[in-house]
């Protein structure tokens, strides 16, 4: 591994807030912004997520912005904020209420607590609405939905009540579009968990309703997955609940870690050991890969840009599969990568962003997102789309990439990429 690099201009921070809230079927956004607002929606609707309905042919859009401008951001409007988010909290089919700004509108000092507090007052039934701080001058996308997710964690009204010992719980999970990568996702989690014998109240977050959130005051223990673990923390010290800190379960051995760190808290040592070998039974990855390896993968160069949380997914594959990694290019602050699950590269090695394409010359494939264009002298490098934004690659069908079993959707994705060139053969008339 030659190099790993920094890059200084990450996704933005209110992206991700909405990206959350595109994740909570009947959740809301107010948001004191200008109109530029909604371009930032465009980069989830019908682009990311096909099936996203952030805005609605209806009018029951699920984010309403303030359209600030230079000249009333300066005013007092916080009758018209109470007003308005008073209004949009009175419909039935809104169930709960994120309110949070752009900079522009956060710099002149307005009380949104204050404004939430008043708008509380005046609704005849009450629903719950929460202030997501505006924070997209000084941190990274991954704080935003961290910072959602904590003021769930910190202000959802919860009278706990632990029913059984084998309820738990998942905070968080990356769910970033209603597409069927995501659902199955959720449902591997929930099918490994069950296996074990144990019983899943909540997901934080998954692909339903905002009361299903609510359940997670059933949970006797919180199982916290990476992506900044505060909001575990928190709702785990008002539940008086436990905590158990895992990675994420990709291919091999994060899988297997994370199967028997479960087992061990919950001392069932031995339904682990069935369950793996069930597996392993059914499917058996290496068997199936050990004849593509040396024929499609060892000694292939490739190129990642990815967050810091899948690293280690992208480390272990890469090994397993004798692919050789040039660069990292990854979406993050120092803090993230200090933060992950046992890391296998020191973050004090890390670079800065590159300031030449000319290394896209020496390999053979590069994983990215949409927002890294091919073109020139590189316009036959083979590119393969994955992760956020991904605007020209959908799942219709039973797609996910949590399980080690499962991760060989992703490496056959990969496989089909790197033999691309083969498909297209010259064909020459006698």
């Amino acid at each position: 591994m030659s190099e790993f690099e920094k890059n200084n201009t990450p996704i933005t921070y209110l992206v991700w807030v909405l990206m959350w809230v595109n994740a909570i079927k009947d959740s809301y956004l107010w948001v004191d912004s200008p109109d530029c607002f909604f371009f930032k929606v465009d980069f989830i609707q019908w682009n990311h997520d096909i099936t996203s309905n952030l805005r609605n042919a209806d009018g029951k859009h699920r984010i309403l912005s303030t359209i600030s401008d230079a000249d009333n951001v300066i005013w007092n409007r916080n009758d018209k904020f109470v007003e308005s988010i008073k209004n949009m909290a009175e419909k039935d089919f809104v169930r709960q209420i994120f309110v949070s700004s752009m900079p522009m509108s956060q710099i002149v000092w307005t009380d949104y607590d204050w404004i939430i507090n008043e708008a509380k007052q005046k609704l005849v039934v009450d629903k719950p609405i929460f202030n997501i701080p505006s924070r997209s001058m000084t941190d990274c996308w991954l704080e935003g939905y961290s910072d959602l997710l904590f003021s769930l964690a910190k202000n959802i009204d919860i009278e706990w009540w632990k029913i059984d010992k084998k309820n738990v719980a998942i905070v968080w999970n990356l769910f970033d579009r209603w597409e069927w990568d995501c659902i199955w996702n959720v449902n591997e989690l929930k099918r490994i968990l069950e296996w074990l014998w144990l019983n899943v109240v909540s997901i934080w977050l998954d692909w339903w309703k905002f009361d299903d959130l609510l359940k997670i005051k059933d949970a006797w223990t919180i199982l916290s997955l990476p992506y900044w673990r505060k909001a575990a923390k928190k709702i785990t010290s008002r539940l008086w609940s436990d905590l158990l800190e895992l990675d994420l379960p990709f291919w091999l051995d994060k899988t297997w870690e994370f199967i028997r760190t479960i087992a061990k808290h919950f001392q069932i040592e031995e339904i682990w050991e069935n369950f793996i070998n069930r597996d392993l039974t059914y499917f058996n990855s290496i068997d199936i890969l050990k004849w593509v390896i040396p024929h499609t993968f060892a000694n292939k160069k490739i190129s990642f840009h990815w967050d810091p949380y899948l690293l280690n997914w992208i480390i272990d594959i890469s090994k397993n599969l004798g692919l050789t990694l040039e660069k990292i290019f990854i979406h993050w602050e120092e803090k993230h990568l200090k933060n992950n699950v046992n890391l296998e590269i020191e973050w004090k090695d890390i670079l800065y962003w590159f300031r030449s394409w000319d290394f896209l010359n020496t390999i053979d494939l590069l994983i990215t997102n949409s927002h890294v264009h091919i073109n020139g002298n590189n316009s036959k490098l083979n590119k393969m789309q994955f992760w956020f934004p991904s605007y020209d690659y959908h799942v219709y069908s039973y797609e996910p990439y949590y399980w080690y079993k499962w991760a060989l959707i992703f490496i056959n994705r990969i496989w089909n990429t790197l033999n691309l060139p083969r498909q297209f053969v010259k064909v020459e008339s006698e």
